[in-house]
């Protein structure tokens, strides 16, 4: 734990991961959410859902949906990385998912501008394609290198393979579920938009707590 708190490469590394699965937890903790408002509206309306109008209660669940996935995935990674969770991590949690949501609104705006920009897609009508494209590279991007590492891990060494094995399976289960959603159509196929809602805001969280603990442990740590 000290060497990794000093060294710097070492240290952006496994933040990078940690990262990366609260952005997954989140986002998986969210299509549980999803899935468990579908399945009731589907049982209670016997498959006539173009027709029913949903309980208040069943929609309280998919309100809940986002602060639960926003909360729990952070809180979650960090205790799969086996972190002490003070008062003072959650605090940075506080601050860190504010500047996540901030972050994430900015960029919205950001790509939706960018994706009119790029030529030869459907129309308006049809979805914002440009955006979802440009949001579908930058995650590929942000997850590339975790999962390799996660692969990696569990073909070798197996140095953590609960942690490794949780990524890997957010990541097929988030691929199955947008596949899936993309085939089935309409508003469904924007599935991966709305997963990506709640797993920004998470990631900054745990990254903010994450940076908050390197600095807290290089103010404790006796001068030399």
């Amino acid at each position: 734990m000290t060497e990794t708190l000093h060294r710097p490469a070492v240290a952006s590394r496994e933040r990078h991961n940690l990262a990366a699965d609260a952005f997954l937890y989140a986002a998986m903790i969210f299509l549980g959410a999803m899935l468990v408002q579908e399945g009731i509206a589907y049982l209670l309306s016997g498959g006539e859902l173009g027709t029913w109008t949903p309980p208040v209660w069943l929609e309280a669940i998919g309100a809940l949906g986002m602060p639960l996935a926003v909360i729990g995935g952070p809180l979650l990674a960090w205790l799969v990385y086996g972190r002490h969770l003070g008062w003072r991590d959650l605090v940075a949690y506080v601050l860190g998912a504010m500047v996540g949501g901030a972050l994430f609104g900015v960029a919205f705006i950001a790509l939706a501008f960018l994706g009119r920009l790029i030529p030869g897609l459907p129309e308006e009508d049809e979805g914002p394609w440009g955006m979802v494209i440009l949001v579908a590279i930058a995650v590929v991007a942000f997850l590339a290198m975790p999962v390799v590492a996660a692969v990696r891990d569990l073909a070798g060494a197996r140095g953590h393979p609960r942690r490794h094995g949780l990524r890997l399976g957010a990541v097929v289960l988030g691929l199955v579920a947008v596949v899936a959603a993309m085939f089935v159509g309409g508003e469904t196929a924007e599935l991966g938009m709305f997963l990506i809602l709640p797993a920004v805001p998470a990631a900054v969280a745990v990254m903010a707590m994450d940076w908050w603990r390197v600095q807290q442990h290089r103010a404790d740590a006796p001068l030399t």
